[in-house]
């Protein structure tokens, strides 16, 4: 957290609870409110709430869920339930489920701001830069376990000046860490230069990375540092390091032994300190194996090795990434208002699969920010194979055990007309059945009805005379 007050949302259909507890906190945080499961889940998805309050009874949805929601919107915040019907079954049940604490109802407001209080110190150590930058590295914003982990060894392997080797699926990162190694070890002070090796033509590579005297070849009119004397003293990043050629291999493997590199063209060997950081998607050990990667640069590089999850192996920080690249995106066009994202849209986030990582996120984000109308990013704003692979292209069925508020949360502009045609299905034409699944008044869902021009007549199933 930052010198800013933290942020706790309270969710409960009572009003006078509700200004209650905006009072008591009113001077240790920043208080959202909201009077419905389904409207603390919109707040929830675009604000960085650190510590929710719910009630367990509410006509939406009652706190249980929300909880489970809460879970994956925002894993990192405290729940604390409210409940006047408290059983030690429900307080299990609650606490399995990740929850803080619960308050039973009646409670003294003073207990209950204690309460508060010791949730959202405990927000705060476990993320003590919450202003929406997890940095658990320098520039490495994530809160996950996987990732935290990696941070822990990522630390203890800067501080010394072993080879470093980044493995992982495209799209990870390699090269934010590999900066970070750099950042955190004692040659901060000195260069860092990268090098994409699949991006160099392979007749060119060694003149790049060892330099060149001139005549060497037809073009070499001047003498030329190559990139391991750019980076003397300072580290060298080498990207996808298992597209090299055998031939540059062994030589990079010469100049890692005898800590030395000779220009092409050139007969004298010139000293450089080089700390090397290289990284690849590919399996390295496989390919010393099989004769595709000389098995003594292997050796040479498997000297400190950071594995880096995919996206879909830390799910925890999806949220996170998103809200940081939608803010990056808000900053370059300051023209567009964009808030944050709606409940259906971070769901779909958190639900896929991420093949191509933090890369793809940033990407899916950068496009919603273009297309959207609104304020808020919605389903219709992300791309369309997200939306299949996830499963998120409402049928009647799913969208029938929604509530009302719910289903116009997914954003669809016939949302509504499909959600009650839906409801009139499932429960046969039933109005009362009906408006209690939405969540609404049986007077309110008739007027819903009339809007849509829905006829709840129509789904009603015809009743078979008793014979006499």
């Amino acid at each position: 957290m930052t010198s800013q007050k933290p942020i706790l949302l309270v969710i409960d259909d009572k009003m006078n609870m509700v200004r209650l507890m905006a009072k008591v906190m009113r001077q240790d945080a920043t208080v959202h409110t909201a009077h419905c499961g389904a409207a603390g889940l919109r707040i929830l998805a675009r604000e960085p709430i650190d510590v929710v309050l719910c009630d367990l009874r509410m006509p939406d949805m009652d706190g249980l869920d929300v909880l489970r929601a809460c879970r994956r919107l925002r894993p990192q915040c405290e729940f604390v339930l409210m409940t006047a019907h408290g059983t030690v079954g429900t307080a299990v049940e609650a606490l399995k489920l990740g929850a803080y604490d619960y308050l039973t109802k009646p409670f003294e407001p003073d207990a209950a701001r204690s309460l508060l209080l010791r949730a959202l110190a405990r927000a705060e150590s476990a993320h003590p830069n919450t202003d929406g930058r997890l940095e658990v590295l320098p520039g490495v914003i994530a809160r996950s376990r996987p990732m935290q982990e990696l941070a822990d060894l990522t630390r203890r392997v800067a501080d010394s000046d072993a080879t470093t080797l980044l493995l992982g699926e495209t799209g990870t990162g390699k090269e934010r860490i590999a900066r970070a190694v750099h950042e955190l070890s004692p040659r901060v002070h000195q260069r860092f230069v990268a090098l994409n090796c699949a991006a160099v033509p392979a007749e060119l590579l060694e003149s790049e990375l060892f330099g060149y005297k001139r005549g060497a070849f037809t073009g070499a009119v001047a003498e030329r540092k190559g990139l391991f004397e750019e980076a003397d003293c300072g580290c060298l990043f080498l990207d996808e390091i298992g597209d090299l050629r055998l031939s540059l291999q062994a030589k990079l493997t010469r100049a890692l032994e005898e800590r030395a590199i000779r220009r092409v063209g050139d007969s004298i060997e010139r000293p450089v300190d080089v700390r090397l950081i290289a990284a690849t998607h590919r399996d390295l050990e496989s390919m010393a194996r099989n004769g595709t990667f000389r098995e003594d640069l292997w050796y040479r590089l498997n000297v400190a090795v950071l594995q880096l999850p995919p996206l879909r192996e830390r799910k925890d920080d999806i949220d996170l990434l998103a809200h940081h690249f939608l803010r990056l995106q808000t900053e370059r066009t300051p023209q567009r208002t964009i808030k944050g994202f709606s409940t259906a849209a971070l769901e779909a986030l958190m639900a896929f699969d991420w093949p191509g990582n933090v890369r793809q996120l940033r990407s899916a984000v950068e496009r919603a920010c273009i297309v959207t109308r609104d304020e808020t990013l919605d389903l219709s704003d992300l791309p369309p194979e997200l939306l299949r692979e996830t499963n998120l292209i409402e049928n009647d069925a799913s969208i029938s055990q929604c509530t009302w508020a719910e289903a116009i949360e997914r954003g669809r502009t016939d949302a509504g007309k499909r959600y009650l045609e839906a409801l009139m299905r499932r429960f046969d034409g039933q109005v009362g059945q009906a408006a209690a699944q939405a969540g609404v008044e049986r007077e309110s869902f008739y007027r819903l009805l009339r809007k849509h021009d829905v006829d709840a007549a129509e789904f009603r199933v015809a009743s078979t005379p008793t014979p006499e």
